[in-house]
């Protein structure tokens, strides 16, 4: 997954898809669970604003990588 400095929604969502295979209830599930590396916030919560939105991809890297738990 490359990361560009900008992190439209739709560029977000075709990455969420990817990583979570279209599944919408992993993905639900995932949007509502507090995450540590997200200073114990829901990952919904940063939807909002494209600062928000590229540190959720950074996460996403993260996840594919295996460098979070």
């Amino acid at each position: 997954m490359k990361i560009n400095h900008n992190c439209s929604e739709l560029q977000l969502e075709h990455e969420l898809n990817i990583f979570f295979n279209s599944d919408k209830a992993k993905l639900d599930e995932w949007f509502d669970t507090p995450i540590t590396r997200l200073d114990g916030q829901c990952p919904r919560t940063f939807l909002f604003t494209e600062e928000k939105r590229r540190e959720l991809l950074t996460v996403l890297e993260e996840m594919k990588f295996g460098e979070m738990a």
